[in-house]
């Protein structure tokens, strides 16, 4: 399988040149490192940065600005400045890396001042050393400080009621400024752990190194973090099944394991024809489809199945009936019907993580050096990455589907028109893992003119990207896939506008059959083709400057045991992985459109024919010369 890609590439580039300003007037933000007065040689350059006020060196008049320092970190136990924010009523910050998150595919913790911020639009602004940070996320949607290093922050200064009028229309919401350290003279080294329930747990370790010397000096900081996951099942509250709290049982008939077995579709609860005084009419209310009110289900025993093994054609049983694993007699009788029927029927949460596992690693370096009397040199830059992983509920995997009677473990005697609920992802379970990547560079020189002038020449390179593989188009089950893997036979599509016909098609002769009538907790009950088959498999093609090269697929085993627990059987990678540097990527997934699978209704398969553009690229770049005056 080629994973589909969601990368998003932010870049900044600014480079300003002869910025004047009068000992009164600055450039609140590129100014923020320019030095003041006519300093004597053996001092440090002096950097000014005043949040929310263009002049230099004064305190905003009438302007709130709210300072977090490091000791804030270590009173309230922060790891992350995100983390850091959840003190500040005015912040709505999100849970972090979570499940419940549904569009936080890139497992950041959002910020959210006053709750302006929307899905598709910014309306704060985020500065490092008084610069414009891009926002984040594959919508451009997100502030998420987090990605910054919480070792190399002096402070953070909050400007929390507005403040366009100096910064303009993308500060409506406020400002957050985060100033990096300077003039650190030592080393200090931290180290932290932190747990929670789940099995969730955090280690954090950091160091800052700095030396000053006449005329300038230099600061080192780096921080490593490593989250484990919190697994699903520690969470009674992550549940589909509300009953506990007098309402309704939600939960899919397609999360069964082993699965469900209905007689045709699932007959849920009976309420009294309003208009027909004693007869009864289906309860809208409480559908057969949904927890436990099935009342024509059986539920296969635990324990159902063998090993799926190739025999002596290499893609097992193929014959009607020829690999049974249960019987109708059996499957019907009272300790699989009734009540029972639907005891298969469990939490999908229990079996994927509530929050992601997460490792981040960042640096940063500033640097200052008087070069003569009047000019001196500084530069500062930050690295951040962020990687998660999470095993994901993915509702494409909860099945409810018609069989074939020809397929061969179709369980003897059973009516020809058996459904089975199954959840797929105990044995191919949806893995999403991506990315956030922050960096900067900047340098520049601070001159001091005659008459009490200053300027200001200096260079910045911003850049954020991130990746997904959380793309609903990847790892999702290929409904139609499934339909033919069972043994049905997809009826012909005419064509339809540009679109061309499609002929009717079937499972490949050396595909095996795939078996829902077994216990996946137990056995292997499918071939590793067969899944490979009914989940997507698309070719990647990349175009980078007029040449093609192919994604890396990588094709995992994992087993989920009775202690709750996954374990990685082996991983494969099919193909030699491609460079990171942003490309124009465009995906060719070739298969049949949305067909009438029999008695199924209507399917969507995931592959279809056509191009398809799955990786964005997004960026700004800008060179400026700027000159400011005051009186």
């Amino acid at each position: 399988m080629h994973p589909n890609k969601i990368n998003l590439t932010t870049l900044l580039s600014t480079a300003s040149f002869l910025t004047l300003a009068s000992s009164v007037g600055a450039y609140a933000q590129p100014a923020a490192q320019m030095q003041t007065g006519q300093a004597a040689s053996s001092e440090l350059p002096e950097q000014v940065l005043v949040t929310g006020s263009l002049i230099r060196g004064a305190a905003a008049v009438g302007v709130p600005v709210t300072n977090l320092s490091s000791q804030d970190f270590a009173m309230t136990g922060a790891i992350t400045a995100s983390d850091l924010f959840r003190t500040i009523p005015q912040f709505n910050v999100n849970p972090g890396p979570v499940s419940t998150q549904g569009n936080n595919r890139q497992r950041g913790v959002r910020v959210n001042l006053r709750n302006l911020d929307s899905q598709n639009a910014v309306r704060s602004l985020m500065l490092v050393d008084g610069m414009r940070y891009p926002t984040q996320s594959e919508e451009l949607s997100v502030i998420d400080p987090s990605i910054l290093p919480s070792s190399a922050i002096e402070r953070v200064d909050l400007l929390l009621d507005g403040a366009s009028a100096t910064y303009g229309s993308d500060a409506i919401g406020g400002v957050i400024n985060i100033i990096l350290k300077r003039n650190f003279d030592g080393a200090m080294v931290e180290a932290g752990f932190k747990s929670g329930r789940g099995g969730h747990a955090e280690y954090l370790a950091s160091g800052t190194w700095g030396r000053t010397w006449d005329g300038g000096q230099v600061t080192l900081s780096y921080q490593w973090i490593d989250a484990s996951p919190a697994h699903g099942n520690n969470f009674s509250k992550l549940t589909l099944d509300y009953t506990p709290w007098g309402l309704d049982n939600r939960t899919p008939l397609g999360s069964s394991t082993p699965g469900t077995v209905s007689t045709g579709n699932q007959i849920g609860l009976s309420m009294p024809d309003p208009n027909n005084p004693g007869a009864t009419i289906p309860n809208p209310n409480y559908p057969g489809n949904l927890g436990t009110n099935c009342q024509n289900c059986y539920g296969i025993p635990k324990g159902t199945g063998f090993d799926w093994q190739p025999g002596p054609g290499g893609i097992g049983p193929t014959l009607p009936g020829s690999a049974p694993t249960l019987n109708w007699a059996t499957l019907s009788g009272p300790s699989n019907a009734g009540t029972n029927g639907t005891r298969n029927v469990f939490n999908p949460f229990t079996i994927v993580d509530y929050s992601a596992a997460t490792q981040y690693t960042g640096g940063a370096i500033t640097v200052d050096q008087r070069l003569t009397k009047d000019i001196s040199f500084y530069g500062s830059g930050f690295y951040g990455m962020r990687r998660s992983q999470i095993l994901i509920n993915d509702q494409s995997n909860q099945l409810v589907w018609a069989v074939p009677t020809w397929n061969p473990y179709y369980p003897t005697g059973a009516p020809s028109n058996l459904r089975v609920g199954y959840h797929m992802g105990i044995e191919k379970p949806t893995i999403g893992s991506a990315y956030e990547l922050g960096q900067r560079y900047q340098f520049g020189l601070n001159i001091a003119l005659p008459s009490d002038w200053a300027a200001q020449v200096y260079f910045s390179h911003t850049k954020d990207k991130n990746y997904n593989t959380e793309d609903p188009r990847r790892q999702s089950l290929n409904r139609a896939a499934v339909s033919a893997a069972l043994g049905w036979t997809l009826p012909a599509t005419p064509a339809q506008g540009t679109a061309p016909a499609i002929a009717t098609w079937t499972k490949p002769a050396t595909m095996p059959y795939l078996n829902l009538f077994c216990d996946p907790l137990l056995y292997k009950c499918n071939s590793d083709a067969t899944l490979d088959y009914i989940f997507r498999f698309d070719e990647v093609q990349c175009q980078r400057d007029g040449h093609q090269s192919r994604r890396p697929a990588v094709r995992s085993a994992w087993r989920y045991g009775q202690d709750g627990r996954w374990r990685q059987l082996h991983q494969l990678q099919l193909a030699p992985p491609a460079d990171e540097r942003e490309f124009s990527q465009l995906i060719r997934q070739h298969g049949p459109r949305p067909e009438e699978s029999p008695g199924l209704g209507r399917v969507h398969p995931a592959e279809y024919s056509g191009l398809q553009r799955s990786e964005f690229a997004a960026g700004a770049a800008a060179l400026g010369l700027g000159i400011l005056l005051a009186s």
